[in-house]
């Protein structure tokens, strides 16, 4: 199986992972261990952010490094075009200096409209109506098994090496991977050639180092390594009143990168990432979670880690074709203990080659073609109550549940190619088609998705357009494993259209306008005697508009705001209901002001309609006496509407030392994230997010 991330590195799902963004809906065993892990890191999330050093000034850096390097071999390949449609972008700078973000590019990303967060802790972006594991994540042409640690508060990778982050909501090309929500795709910048050199970085939640430099007149290399400290000091935290106790997660992670210009036109890179995440909490008697749910009584822990590493040679072959190939291997654990319902483990060894090759025809035509191989052995021991959860059903019950049982190692081989023609017909016109071909040989599937899309140049600084293209996606692991699964399952499909105007202004203002459409059909719901089946279908469909000014002296930022409907039907009871991530109204503002080469300020406010919710109506009592609730209408009730400002100042003292600080959440909005129910569900109390707090922090280059 390559479920997990062979496919196209999509975000890695837990085992009984089919969270919908809801309290009342999620798995079972992820509820308790994103609600405690949520509660450790509010606890000492100020200071951690308070002495975390904040990513370095991109922009500047560049300029100075392109002045300072001594590099005496480049290799300019030819790039694939992407269309006006496809993407939307943030340079690292823009990324790093976000207010409220500690600094993290990854963490910024999720201001980009389209993208639905439930929680100031969750990492899950659900795009444009899909959920947040049906996506893709790349970084430089290669897969990576999940970009944030635990819980969503810090990235894998080091701030001070993402370049660029490019996001792809709809109707994409087809050299990306099969998913149904979007692709995120990260640059990282290249090692400087001028002189050994790196930063260290220490703060309460973790303490990082970064080397980098050149090695001989055409090698040169970075090695960047994190690791938190919390865990070092503060052992285990109790709550007697809540009844629980746990450990603060610990994490590490690594990314290194050899780069050998072998000559003019050929590029040789050695890549490596690793990351690692555990955390353990315990639940006693008089704990919520057991009182409603008495198999979470006890110990309960968790690890997840993946190491990839790949080779890739870029080469130019000629001046109009560029070519890129890249083998590499990427692991992957996962273990998982639940109270006394159990355990399982799984180990997948996924191993890609990815090649493309990019030719200009003439000036107005161009040709991308491509091909990816997969080979991915997942070896799994399951002995846990599973209630087989979706999104399709509010009672996920695992202490009535029955036992989930197996052993086994199986391989799934699968291969994709594709193409995409992008051709300039007339002057104004441009027209892009391609096609992606893949075939599984585990679900016995060969897929065919095929994407057109059409640019019209009203003007040099205006351009209409509109993109049109088939995906699809597997099922996750867990529901098409023989045993525990249906190995029959059909992979999820979607059609997705968008129309829209970009326009460039004057002084470095631009504007985007996006509607989009998209239908979703196969998902999966849980069965009583298959254990899954493909039987549920959705819609999304919504305006994007986006106004953005460039980086520069003055005023810049930009301006968001998103309006959407996200439904899902259960094609068996025609049921229909909101989708768990469905916020109506988006909007998100980033004013940044740069009075000197020294000095900025910045303030971000974000703004979304309250994520849907299952209501508790009633409540009705089991055969072993167990009160247990009686849901509403699935997703029928909000959780109050969600608003946050958050402030900052960045103050460049030299050229190797920096400040800032920021004020989170900073007239104290009070947003709630769930509702915690006592133990006869009659009452309920809501629960907080991210509380307001001051942060400050310092860089120091050498």
């Amino acid at each position: 199986m390559k479920k997990i991330t062979a496919q196209s590195c999509r975000a890695p799902s837990h085992f009984f992972d089919h969270t919908s963004g809801i309290s009342s809906n999620q798995s079972f065993y992820r509820r308790p261990f994103a609600h405690h892990f949520a509660s450790a890191m509010m606890v000492l999330i100020a200071a951690s952010i308070a002495t975390k050093a904040h990513a370095q000034q991109q922009a500047d850096e560049t300029k100075k490094e392109s002045t300072e390097q001594t590099q005496k071999v480049e290799v300019h390949a030819t790039k694939p075009i992407q269309g006006t449609n496809e993407k939307k972008s943030l340079t690292g700078e823009e990324l790093s200096k976000m207010p409220g973000s500690g600094g993290d590019p990854l963490k910024a990303m999720q201001t980009l409209p389209g993208i639905a967060i439930n929680n100031d802790g969750d990492s899950g972006a659900a795009v444009r109506g899909a959920r947040h594991s049906d996506n893709a994540y790349y970084v430089d042409f290669l897969p990576v098994g999940y970009l944030f640690h635990m819980g969503g508060f810090v990235s894998v990778f080091n701030a001070d090496l993402i370049r660029r982050f490019d996001l792809y909501s709809a109707a994409w090309s087809p050299q990306y991977g099969d998913v149904i929500g979007g692709v995120f795709d990260a640059s990282l910048r290249n090692p400087r050639t001028d002189r050994i050199g790196g930063k260290i970085r220490t703060g309460v939640l973790d303490s990082s180092v970064l080397l980098e430099g050149p090695l001989t007149n055409n090698t040169s290399f970075f090695l960047s390594a994190r690791r938190s400290v919390i865990d070092l000091f503060v052992k285990e935290v109790k709550d007697e009143k809540a009844g629980t106790s746990f450990t603060f997660p610990s994490y590490s992670d690594v990314q290194g990168r050899f780069l050998w210009n072998i000559n003019s036109k050929n590029r040789l890179r050695f890549d490596l990432s690793t990351a690692q995440d555990r955390v353990k909490f315990n639940l006693k008697k008089d704990s919520m979670d057991v009182q409603h749910d008495p198999i979470l009584l006890g110990e309960s822990s968790e690890s997840s880690s993946f190491n990839n590493m790949a080779v890739v040679l870029e080469s130019d072959l000629g001046a109009k074709t560029s070519h890129q190939v890249a083998l590499g291997q990427m692991v992957t654990h996962q273990k998982e203990r639940i109270g006394s319902a159990g355990a399982y483990a799984t180990t997948s060894t996924f191993k890609y080659l990815r090649e493309q090759i990019t030719t200009n025809i003439n000036d107005n035509h161009q040709l991308t073609a491509g091909v990816d191989l997969n080979s991915n052995t997942l070896g799994i021991d399951v002995n846990i109550k599973n209630p087989r959860c979706t999104e399709f059903a509010p009672n996920c019950d695992a202490t009535s549940a029955d036992y989930s049982r197996t052993k086994r190692s199986q391989r799934d081989n699968s291969a994709a190619a594709y193409f995409n023609d992008r051709w300039s017909l007339a002057p104004q016109w441009t027209l892009t088609g391609g096609l992606r071909a893949t075939h599984d040989d585990y679900l016995k599937e060969t897929v065919l998705d095929p994407r057109l899309g059409l640019e019209y140049s009203y003007s040099p600084q205006t351009v209409f357009f509109v993109g049109a293209g088939r995906h699809h996606q597997e099922p996750s692991q867990e529901q098409s494993l023989s045993d525990i699964g249906n190995p029959h399952l059909k992979s999820i499909r979607s059609n997705q259209v968008a129309f829209g105007v970009t326009q460039n202004l004057e002084q470095g203002w631009s504007w985007r306008a996006e509607l989009y459409n998209k239908e979703f059909d196969h998902f999966v719901i849980s069965d009583p005697l298959l254990n899954y089946r493909n039987g549920a279908s959705g819609s999304a469909h919504g305006l994007e508009v986006l106004v953005k000014k460039e980086m520069a002296y003055g005023l810049s930022g930009f301006v968001s705001l998103s309006v959407s409907k996200s439904k899902r039907h259960n094609d068996f009871t025609g049921e229909n209901f909101t989708f768990g991530y469905d916020q109506p109204v988006i909007a998100n503002a980033v004013l940044q002001y740069k009075a000197s080469e020294k000095l900025q300020y910045g303030a971000r406010w974000s703004y979304h309609s309250g994520h849907p919710d299952t209501p508790i109506i009633g409540t009705r009592t089991d055969v072993d006496g167990r009160i247990r609730p009686i849901y509403g209408t699935l997703n029928s009730e909000r959780m109050p509407a969600y608003h946050r400002l958050d402030l900052r100042v960045d103050y460049k003292y030299s050229d190797k030392l920096s400040y800032y600080a920021e004020l989170i959440n900073a007239y104290a909005r009070k947003n709630t994230g769930r509702y915690e129910y006592s133990a006869d569900y009659k009452t309920r109390k809501p629960e907080a997010q991210m509380p307001m707090f001051p942060s400050i922090g310092l860089q120091y280059k050498f």
